[in-house]
């Protein structure tokens, strides 16, 4: 087992982070290792005598499972998206905010995809609980230059919950297509066009789940027949599981605060984190109001929730809301939107409905903190979790220029402003006499360590001023260099549109990720980055 608060077993090498090259993906722990993990996870949480508050975790589990199977099936039938339907076995399980992601997220759902046994299960969380003031499409165009553009699917007020913003219209949909559609005609990369035509050229999404359906089903129409379900953090927060979940914290919300906290404080300790919003914010103590790990869909937004510990009451945006209660189906309770934010999120995924969750990057570093409130508030080793995530760049015809020669450029133009003797030939001409002195009164400012402060200056004036009256004699040798720069400068520029790793999946066929999983499945060496 790894220290409090740092990752779980096997280890989680999470400082190679990110990969830049492209195809690349990175998983830790090694993919080879994951089904085990489910194993070993499902057993150590199935142990007797484990609790969440008042309720055996073995029991929280089953209901938890039940539950969220059945709202799963649901949800992803009213995509109108094929799916597998699960089994008894291990339930492998992921996650991520309904935008239009790219690769390195994808994978995520792919990897998930691959894993989940014959007798298994998988499980997608839309987390529609969070909030996005957009949803765009980040794609390439050309008008002059290469560049980013960014295509806006929707909008929304801040703090409006994923799960509140409507899908667009037929009509808009349309308008989002047609934009996509100018940026790439303009490109003449006709592998990057094929990949699009699969969604440009299918009916629109869904509506019938609002936005996180849309996106949702854009996704999973162009990965065809998974053997996993779709099912939204507003659908989980339904289930009698989750109260319970959110009962156990509520009522001891100090305690729970003091944790959650006290394991943050270390956290930032250890990584050097000097921002209190990372990896997520302190909650608030103000006398008897505590801050609960919950948010609370109330006017449209969603808003933190907090318990009153002399009275036992909810409150938000000051507003009294009623009693905690005892029992999990109190009408009261259902009643209330209540939401988990991040730590509670996954805590409950990996405690109570997981045998195995899957993590990109972001979120393996940040349930580092997770682990460590799980070990103090619940008095329960965190089961593993693993890690996975890609580099993808879209199929170019032309790739990134050498940064050496851009490199090389620019120490040429400023040489030639500022040391243009260097290019001049040896001999007589009528530059002999500027360079003698010029080098002359570098060999005085080399040699007197006692000249004044006003003769450094005339000195590195006067070199400034020969500089200057020398240019004439390598004016063309500058012009040339200054048009090699700044056509490397735009294709450097360039290359920052092309060699980009944040292209949504709307772009990338769905075989070029599942080359990644199939690198990911055969290395099964030590974690790290692999290449198809």
């Amino acid at each position: 087992m790894t220290g409090d608060g740092e990752g779980t077993a096997l280890g989680l090498d999470l400082e190679a982070g990110i990969p830049e090259a492209s195809p690349s993906a990175f998983a830790t722990p090694t993919f080879s290792l994951w089904h085990g993990m489910a194993a070993s996870n499902r057993k150590a949480l199935e142990a007797p005598g484990l609790r969440i508050g008042s309720v055996l975790l073995a029991e929280l589990r089953r209901r938890a499972r039940i539950e969220i199977a059945a709202l799963g099936v649901e949800y992803t039938e009213g995509l109108g998206v094929e799916f597998v339907p699960g089994g008894n076995g291990l339930l492998i399980c992921t996650g991520h905010q309904p935008l239009l992601v790219h690769p390195g997220i994808w994978i995520k759902h792919l990897s998930l995809a691959r894993l989940v046994p014959p007798d298994g299960s998988g499980v997608s969380v839309v987390v529609d609980s969070d909030a996005s003031e957009e949803v765009v499409a980040e794609v390439p165009a050309r008008d002059g230059r290469l560049r980013r553009h960014r295509v806006r699917l929707v909008g929304a007020e801040p703090e409006v919950p994923f799960e509140l913003m409507a899908a667009t219209s037929e009509e808009g949909w349309r308008r989002f297509v047609r934009e996509v559609d100018d940026c790439l005609e303009g490109l003449g990369e006709e592998a990057i066009a094929s990949a699009w035509s699969a969604t440009r050229d299918a009916p629109p999404p869904t509506r019938a789940h609002g936005l996180s359906g849309a996106v949702t089903a854009a996704r999973r129409r162009l990965e065809g027949r998974r053997p996993y379900v779709e099912v939204p953090v507003s659908w989980i927060a339904r289930t009698s599981a989750f109260r319970t979940f959110v009962l156990s914290i509520v009522r001891e919300a100090e305690r729970f605060a003091g944790v959650h906290n006290a394991a943050l404080s270390e956290y930032r300790l250890r990584h050097g984190i000097r921002t209190g919003a990372q990896p997520f914010p302190d909650l608030d103590v103000a006398g008897s109001l505590v801050e609960a790990p919950f948010w609370l869909i109330h006017g449209g937004v969603r808003t933190p929730l907090y318990v009153d510990l002399e009275d036992g009451r909810f409150w938000a945006n000051g507003q009294e809301l009623g009693n905690v209660p005892d029992d999990p189906d109190a009408p009261g309770l259902k009643a209330m939107a209540i939401r988990p934010r991040a730590v509670s999120l996954t805590a409950f995924l990996r405690l109570a409905l997981a045998d195995l969750f899957i993590h990109g990057v972001g979120g393996g570093r940040y349930d580092r903190a997770t682990d460590a409130i799980i070990r103090r508030f619940f008095g329960i080793e965190p089961p593993a979790y693993s890690v996975a995530t890609a580099t993808l760049f879209l199929p170019f015809s032309s790739r990134t220029p050498d940064e050496g020669d851009l490199q090389r450029l620019r120490r040429l133009h400023l040489d030639l402003q500022h040391n243009p003797d260097r290019f001049l030939a040896e001999g007589e001409g009528w530059y002999r006499a500027l360079t003698d002195e010029k080098w002359e009164l570098i060999r005085r400012l080399e040699g007197a360590a006692e000249m004044t402060r006003r003769q450094r200056r005339e000195v590195t004036g006067r070199i400034r001023e020969i500089n200057l009256e020398l240019q004439p004699a390598v004016s063309e040798r500058l012009q040339e260099a200054a048009r090699e720069l700044r056509e490397a400068e735009r294709r450097q520029a360039e290359a920052e549109a092309i060699d980009y790793r944040g292209y949504p999946f709307l772009l990338h066929p769905v075989e070029s990720v599942e080359a990644l999983v199939d690198a990911l499945a055969a290395g099964d060496a030590d974690a790290g980055a692999v290449r198809p």
